[in-house]
């Protein structure tokens, strides 16, 4: 996907978050946290979507090539769900001025070319699952967009992982794991070596299981192999 592809989906997911939280209960539980400090219900979703926006923008449009991401706390998002929809509109305008830019350009970032390209996938594939996250909290999430899914399964692999094993917060694997796509000819491998087992499964649920959205013991994942060397290796963690 180019850099307008992904702002486009970014906008595109960021607009059906914001219906989420302009008609939803935004006292409605979050299912699922990658991190302990990760919000627990929607207006807490909402404002971590919104500060995402605004911390991704400073990455580009205000990084001074130090080893550190630009400074600063949190913004407080409004409490009014009128102020707090508008507020996460004007973050939204604020990313896609700050990323609508050539990807090469420089910016702070993790394990990765420090490049606004990382970015333009990175807020869009966030914004994606933040916005399933929401509809799943108030009823059935609309489907996740497959190419966009692809994109998030190849940042687990050549960012997220490695930057949990740098921060010596997950092992590296010791085995080559396989992830085929279903639903279209894509797949990739994690780790050394031949793979040792596969899975097979819609990219979707591919990536809702190594973002912790689905758990292994799921009906959608076909095991080829050595299940118990895969298990090892997702545990992870991976993001």
């Amino acid at each position: 996907m180019d850099p307008a592809s992904y702002l486009r989906c970014f906008k595109r997911e960021l607009d059906a978050f914001r219906v989420c939280v302009a008609t939803g209960d935004l006292s409605a539980p979050i299912e699922f946290q990658e991190d302990p400090d990760d919000p627990v219900d929607l207006a807490g979703l909402a404002a971590a979507v919104g500060a995402a926006n605004l911390f991704a923008a400073a990455c580009v449009t205000e990084w001074k090539g130090t080893d550190h991401p630009p400074d600063g706390a949190p913004p407080k998002a409004p409490d009014d769900r009128a102020e707090l929809v508008r507020w996460i509109e004007g973050t939204g305008e604020v990313l896609v001025m700050g990323l609508d830019t050539d990807p090469a350009t420089p910016a702070w970032g993790y394990y990765t070319p420090p490049n606004a390209a990382y970015w333009q996938r990175s807020i869009a594939v966030s914004t994606m699952l933040a916005r399933w996250d929401a509809q799943l909290a108030l009823g059935d999430p609309e489907p996740l967009d497959p190419h966009l899914c692809g994109e998030g399964i190849t940042e687990v692999f050549e960012v997220l992982a490695p930057r949990q094993i740098g921060r010596g917060r997950a092992w590296p694997p010791d085995d080559c794991i396989r992830l085929d796509a279903t639903d279209s000819d894509d797949w990739w491998i994690f780790g050394p070596g031949d793979p040792v087992a596969e899975i097979h499964a819609p990219v979707a649920d591919l990536l809702l299981l190594l973002r912790g959205r689905k758990t292994t013991s799921d009906s959608a994942y076909t095991w080829i192999g050595d299940k118990p060397a895969a298990l090892s290796i997702l545990k992870g963690p991976l993001t």
